[in-house]
């Protein structure tokens, strides 16, 4: 379940920055010289300072505190005939000092190097991006909201139509997570373990329907070579002018190894349903369920296998906590309820419940583990537009781990979008 992230002010292109004027206007998605496409390329960034704090981190009887600054930086030419092309720079400098104490690996070490860097064609019904790029797919997301460095994928995109009626292709070679500086044919399964990446399709489709109802399908197909092949069907129907707005939503998502099988044998099936209103125009309240057959002979218990958003995100699962993942928990069955709001045009706040009732093996006992998790984001406007400070805080308790304390975390950002 996604929650408000900041807000960040338009590009700027290289002629304001150099106090340059020239009509840098796009007609049929050209700019009208290839001197032009350069000169009115934008550059856009972050830079963000990041604060995390963690008490009994995961239940490993351990505190974890770390501090790191640092961000991104991105030129992108203005399309000439369709064609753009950028190249990006991230880096990351640790703040607090080495003192042995356990620190959040991603944030430990000093890092940087290429990002972004890719060439892209596109037009009013099609994109094409090659190279190293953000990704909006299933299990492949840009997972570094709340981190320093960017999540990548070197690969090659394709997307036909836009983001309810499509058909999309991508193949991915190689992967940089926010934790490294460096592409690497590994993923976050496994950091010793290469492979040649991971292919996917997908499609997706809406219909508007009777009273402005609508309703909306999509399946996806996605081969993790010599790990998993993963099949994900999602259908939604939203109620536009029944005063709580409700949309309805089912998914359904199966795993199923493949190759050299890596990660051992897979045998993932997952159900799912959730409940989406709007009990005022600036609130919204989910309720979600999943439920996930246990497989004892299979990889944790019969959990999905996502090796590139292992341990970082339970993307496009409904009922997830926030803090951890919801497919690294096992098999059972997961709850979650969830309200977003705006407290004013700056300031988003939001909460969230969930219950883990999984496990990872047959021989152990449910997790049982409640997490409570409160966030705050402020979005500052006129000269200090793009500037922004949130704050995630959460605790998590479960049985399973008596006799040591609540696992606590906090993670504190502030960042300056451009």
């Amino acid at each position: 379940m996604a929650v408000a992230s900041p807000t960040n002010n338009p590009p700027l292109t290289l002629n304001h920055l150099a106090g340059v004027q020239q009509d840098c206007s796009v007609t049929n998605h050209s700019v009208d010289s290839l001197g032009k496409a350069v000169t009115c390329g934008t550059v856009s960034g972050a830079v963000k300072t990041a604060y995390y704090s963690l008490n009994n981190a995961y239940f490993g009887g351990k505190s974890q505190d770390t501090v790191a600054t640092g961000g991104y930086i991105r030129y992108e030419t203005a399309p000439f005939y369709g064609v753009q092309a950028a190249v990006g720079y991230d880096i990351q400098r640790r703040l607090d000092d080495d003192n042995g104490h356990a620190e959040v690996s991603e944030f430990k070490n000093d890092k940087d190097g290429l990002a972004e860097a890719y060439v892209k064609w596109q037009n009013d019904k099609a994109r094409v991006t090659v190279g190293n790029q953000r990704l909006d797919v299933p299990f492949l997301g840009d997972y570094s909201e709340f981190r320093i460095l960017q999540n990548l994928y070197q690969a090659a995109d394709v997307k036909l139509g836009n983001n309810d009626d499509f058909i999309r292709a991508t193949k991915v070679n190689k992967f940089k997570s926010y934790g490294e500086d460096e592409f690497y044919k590994t993923s976050r399964q496994s950091a010793v373990k290469e492979t040649d990446g991971m292919w996917s399709v997908g499609a997706g489709k809406s219909y508007k329907l009777a009273n402005g109802n609508q309703l909306k399908g999509q399946v996806w197909y996605e081969d993790y070579d010599d790990y998993t092949k993963l099949a994900y069907a999602q259908g939604n129907y939203a109620l536009a002018n029944h005063p709580l707005k409700p949309e309805f939503a089912v998914q359904y998502i199966t795993g199923k190894d493949q190759g050299k099988a890596l990660a051992g044998n897979v045998d993932s099936q997952m159900y799912g349903a959730m409940l989406s209103l709007k009990p005022t125009s600036n609130a919204t309240v989910k309720l979600a369920y999943d439920r996930i057959q246990p497989q004892s002979d299979a990889y944790r218990n019969g959990a999905l296998l996502t090796p590139y958003s292992t341990n970082t995100s339970s993307s496009v699962i409904f009922a997830q906590p926030f803090f951890t993942s919801t497919q690294d928990l096992g098999a059972g069955n997961a709850y979650m309820i969830g309200v977003d709001g705006k407290y004013d045009d700056q300031t988003n706040l939001g909460a969230r419940l969930s219950y883990m009732d999984l496990k990872e093996s047959k021989n152990v006992d449910s997790r049982d583990q409640t997490e409570l998790m409160v966030y705050g984001i402020h979005n500052f406007s006129g000269k200090l537009k793009g500037l922004s400070i949130s704050n995630f805080a959460g605790i998590q308790h479960s049985p399973r781990y008596e006799g040591k304390e609540n696992f606590f975390q906090n993670r504190l950002t502030v960042s300056l979008k451009f």
